[in-house]
């Protein structure tokens, strides 16, 4: 049986204590299970359900649901790209055609040294800075391929 180190369990039980209800914290211990992986391990959700004390299908369900998680392919850094109707028409298929030169790779496929994947994402809440992309955490306006490499070459 697949068992959460204990460092991670810790920061989940955190998480799960804070809320009234501990299925509320579902979103924020994903996200610690990914930060700590690089990805979710599949195999990591029947333990995280027990702490949830919820279904294993309702944590599969939110997994599949969000395109913010990955169970697979895993990349130290995510660049999700916002494919929204605003992005799209302020320039996000220059933007990827972009990330697929400078990178070499597709949206959601992984650069050889496992360093970035490229994420198409519905919306990143940013219409006013569009066309957006975030790579992890940090969200960036695409200004042009020159900016965009000098982006990208903080992260190598």
């Amino acid at each position: 049986m697949f068992e959460l180190p204990k460092e991670l369990k810790e920061k989940l039980l955190e998480h799960v204590n804070y809320f009234p209800r501990k299925e509320q914290a579902v979103l924020l211990c994903l996200h610690e299970i990914q930060n700590y992986y690089g990805y979710i391990p599949w195999e990591s959700l029947k333990p995280l359900a027990e702490l949830l004390e919820v279904p294993l299908n309702r944590v599969e369900g939110v997994v599949t649901f969000y395109d913010m998680f990955d169970t697979q392919d895993r990349a130290k850094y995510r660049i999700r790209v916002c494919v929204s109707i605003v992005c799209h028409l302020m320039g996000s298929n220059e933007l990827l055609k972009a990330l697929e030169k400078i990178l070499g790779i597709k949206p959601g496929q992984v650069t050889p040294d496992g360093k970035f994947k490229i994420v198409p994402v519905q919306c990143l809440g940013a219409c006013s800075e569009a066309p957006v992309f975030m790579v992890n955490d940090d969200e960036y306006k695409f200004e042009s391929e020159e900016a965009l490499h000098e982006i990208l070459s903080r992260y190598t």
